[in-house]
């Protein structure tokens, strides 16, 4: 994250990478996989290569389905670049056109998720007019400082109850772009800046670790003269699993104890908890979209009084009208913004954030990050990205948002 210490920066550049092209592997040394991906002499990933001339992505990934098994038949012992969890951390499948890739090969029972880029907002990936349309992969993926930082900042070793690895999380492609050009526009945008960032990404996208990495790593972002951004990240869902998935990801991503805190229950209860924790050394707070006007008040007067520097980082998911939550989120919204609603629609984050954001034109020392994957107009008002912010509101300059991983491409 920054270049403080010395010793970890030279560590840092004393790694080593290795490629090795068909590699053999396990007692049967006939037995070779095209391209290994090695760190410091040890296998972390493994690529099985196809040319669509003659085969297909789907005979890459048939090959580690039906001919790479972790624990061979008749074989007392597994397969160690195989097998899970102590194996290769992720097996890509590749061919010109498209890159797969899983991390547990489990025989016939493999799953695996694409690693494209979108193809005009669809499935696979854009025409290359220099090379393969999956030259990406070896050209920014696996560049040197890109594939140390995703082994070393995005690999997370999820655990059971027991604390053995159940899953290890991989980045998809588009939660990699998201989360890397979401970071470099906060650094261009500087200190004391108060940009606003829409992520458009689908159902399905995995936007609660997409989440869980921003929090991360806003958390713990450095400028050019190593000095931190922020001085905590504020993160806001009114998703059921708030408490479990998202606390759960978030925690498993920040190694260290201590530095994530939870506000949970009716925000005018928790407004002096909620200042402890954004004004003390808690890199993260989560909490609930009850909580979030109080959290965000609070915000903005540290933000005004103290110089202090937050990021906001809001989820949206749909509540609705009825019980008790509702009834808490209705009290955050104007007579008019109530009279939107009352034709039976449903009180959403967008409501809230409108809500509470409307009347602010600027707010010096926070930025915003949106995650949604159907933002209403307002919400495209409030936090899109105009191509040309100097020029006024026009049909050719209307705000768009700053990252999307469309339904199209999600259902293809």
């Amino acid at each position: 994250a920054h270049g403080l210490t010395p010793e970890l920066v030279a560590r840092y550049e004393a790694n080593r990478l290795v490629l090795v092209r068909q590699l053999a592997y396990g007692a049967d040394e006939t037995k070779t996989i095209d391209l290994a991906l090695l760190l410091n002499g040890i296998p972390v990933a493994t690529v099985e290569l196809k040319t669509d001339f003659t085969q297909s992505i789907t005979d890459a990934i048939d090959q580690y389905r039906f001919d790479r098994q972790p624990k061979p038949k008749g074989q007392g012992t597994a397969e160690p670049l195989l097998s899970f969890p102590n194996g290769a951390l992720v097996h890509f499948a590749v061919s010109n056109r498209e890159v797969h890739m899983t991390t547990q090969l489990r025989g016939t029972d493999t799953q695996f998720l694409p690693f494209n880029q979108g193809d005009d907002g669809g499935a696979g990936n854009p025409l290359n007019p220099t090379g393969h349309r999956t030259a990406y992969l070896w050209e920014q993926i696996w560049e040197r400082h890109s594939w140390l930082e995703i082994l070393g900042r995005y690999l997370v070793a999820q655990k059971d109850e027991k604390k053995q690895i159940k899953r290890i999380l991989f980045p998809r492609y588009h939660q990699l772009d998201a989360t890397r050009k979401l970071q470099a526009a906060v650094l261009e945008q500087g200190e004391g800046g108060s940009g606003k960032y829409l992520i458009q990404h689908s159902a399905g996208s995995g936007k609660t670790n997409s989440i869980a990495w921003s929090a991360h790593f806003l958390a713990d972002l450095h400028n050019a003269q190593h000095a931190k951004l922020f001085d905590s990240v504020l993160v806001v869902s009114d998703r059921n699993v708030i408490d479990s998935q998202l606390q759960e990801a978030i925690f498993d991503f920040e190694r260290t104890t201590g530095v994530v805190a939870t506000i949970k229950g009716d925000g005018g209860s928790k407004s002096a908890e909620l200042a402890t924790a954004l004004s003390g050394d808690k890199k993260i707070v989560v909490c609930t979209i009850q909580t979030f006007p109080h959290a965000l008040k609070a915000v903005r007067e540290l933000a005004a009084t103290q110089g202090k520097r937050f990021a906001v980082i809001a989820d949206e998911a749909h509540s609705s009208q009825t019980g008790e939550a509702a009834s808490k989120l209705k009290a955050v919204l104007s007579a008019e913004e109530l009279k939107e609603l009352s034709d039976g629609g449903e009180i959403s984050m967008d409501d809230v954030l409108a809500a509470n954001m409307s009347a602010r034109a600027d707010d010096t020392g926070i930025t915003f990050v949106a995650f949604t994957a159907t933002p209403k107009t307002k919400t495209l008002e409030l936090f899109g990205t105009r191509p040309d912010p100097t020029r006024k509101p026009a049909k050719d300059n209307v705000p768009r948002p700053f990252h999307v991983y469309s339904m199209r491409q999600a259902i293809e």
